[in-house]
């Protein structure tokens, strides 16, 4: 067990970062939806829900409704990190959810996914990598 002081100290920080993480999250899920709605966006039929307040924000093509849902994980070393999980949606022979992936983020935006012509991390940070993320999901629901 934990000193006192040393547990106030260790969840007042884990608090901090959630609410960072939770941000970066956040603003990911707004560029996603704002880039989307965009009249000019090329690819028609992409809907997209945000559920920002309960951690999460869907999007709806071709007949599949995904959720992207975030929590913030502790690394063996102690510190948080973003965790995104995408389920699809299916509503028959009954409701359930299906994990078809996941990637985790830094406080820096890094994800551990990584860019195919430079084999880097891609950034959840940035327009175009925020929505080819959203855009990699939603292509991994179709095998499915």
């Amino acid at each position: 067990m934990l000193e006192w002081t040393t547990l106030h100290q260790n969840l007042e920080t884990a608090a901090h970062k959630h609410h960072l993480l939770a941000s970066r999250f956040n603003a990911f899920a707004m560029s996603v939806e704002d880039q989307i709605t965009q009249q000019t966006f090329h690819i028609k039929g992409i809907t997209v829900s945000l559920h920002l307040e309960h951690g999460f924000f869907s999007t709806t093509f071709s007949g599949r409704t995904l959720h992207f849902v975030f929590a913030s994980t502790t690394q063996d070393s102690g510190n948080l990190i973003g965790n995104v999980k995408c389920f699809l949606k299916r509503e028959y022979p009954e409701s359930r959810y299906l994990e078809i992936g996941q990637f985790t983020f830094a406080e820096s935006g890094q994800t551990s996914l990584t860019e195919p012509q430079s084999g880097g991390p891609v950034a959840i940070d940035s327009d175009l990598s925020s929505l080819n993320v959203a855009l990699h999901f939603i292509s991994a629901s179709l095998a499915h």
